[in-house]
């Protein structure tokens, strides 16, 4: 099987922005553009993520923290993760902006750690969430460079050199960095998650409940069913009854308007969201409010 080359935002920016994928593997991004103004981008994503700054700069908002990285640096992220990020170029570069990102499927992370778990590295304690800046040298430079025929040559890649070429940016960035390793261990460890964390953090938030299940690492069926098991109700109603729980709350102790209570809350639709209300408190939002001045 060969790998797919798509060409993404031809005519947005000046420059260029190449895509492979695998379906096996994952999905290689070099994206090389100019950015005069900051290109803004919201993403769950779907797969373990690597990101690699050579030009400019990426701002990104994971959560409560927001993290920079520059030039020369790059950071992994775990599936799931909800980041926003924002990627600028430098006036003193003609604002050209470039990054080379990786998605990585399971199988090829659990195909690497098999094959070094036949040599002896050295163990390092890392803190599972937390999301690293790591500066990379001449040897992933050398690399991420290597890349490049790959993206500029019109012949079809194989699948079996394409995992090659993911399994040794793995060893170079083991080696490089033996914290990375240890990252790349507790992704695998951790792929799914506690059940009654991941809905208490994200019940607010518009995801539906396939997304919801993807981010514990369950599949639906599954998810639906831990759930009702834990909560003695389906994860719709449950959700459903917090978000009108918190609304009320918001509307009765805030200035916030109906409309931004509804956003806030996890609803896209203020009509929507007001049948919603009065459904369940007996009564329009718009009455919580003048009552509560």
């Amino acid at each position: 099987m060969n790998i797919e080359k798509k060409v993404e935002n031809k005519d947005l920016y000046a420059g260029t922005h190449i895509v492979l994928t695998s379906d096996k593997i994952g999905t290689t991004e070099i994206c090389r553009q100019q950015h005069k103004t900051p290109f803004h981008k919201t993403n769950m994503l779907k797969e373990h993520f690597l990101l690699f700054a050579v030009e400019g700069t990426n701002e990104l908002q994971i959560g409560n923290q927001l993290l920079s990285l520059k030039k020369g640096e790059m950071l992994l992220m775990k599936k799931a993760t909800y980041v926003e990020i924002v990627k600028r170029g430098e006036k003193e570069d003609d604002y050209m902006y470039e990054s080379v990102s990786f998605s990585l499927k399971k199988d090829i992370i659990l195909d690497f750690i098999k094959l070094v778990e036949m040599d002896d590295y050295s163990k390092h304690n890392t803190p599972n969430n937390e999301i690293l800046i790591h500066p990379y040298g001449i040897r992933l430079q050398t690399f991420l460079a290597s890349l490049k025929p790959y993206f500029d040559d019109t012949e079809k890649i194989k699948t079996g050199l394409y995992k090659l070429k993911i399994l040794e940016l793995l060893y170079d960035l083991s080696e490089e960095n033996p914290v990375f390793l240890q990252q790349l261990m507790n992704l695998n460890r951790n792929d799914t998650r506690d059940l009654m964390n991941v809905v208490q953090i994200n019940y607010l938030k518009p995801y539906t409940l396939e997304e919801l299940a993807y981010i514990s690492g369950r599949s639906l069926s599954g998810f639906r069913r831990e759930f009702e098991a834990l909560f003695q109700t389906t994860p719709a109603k449950w959700i459903q009854e917090k978000r009108l729980q918190k609304a009320k709350e918001l509307i009765s102790s805030t200035q916030l308007t109906v409309a931004d209570v509804c956003y806030e809350v996890g609803y896209e639709n203020v009509s929507h969201f007001s049948r919603l209300y009065k459904s369940h408190f007996g009564y329009n939002p718009s009455l919580t409010k003048s009552q509560s001045n």
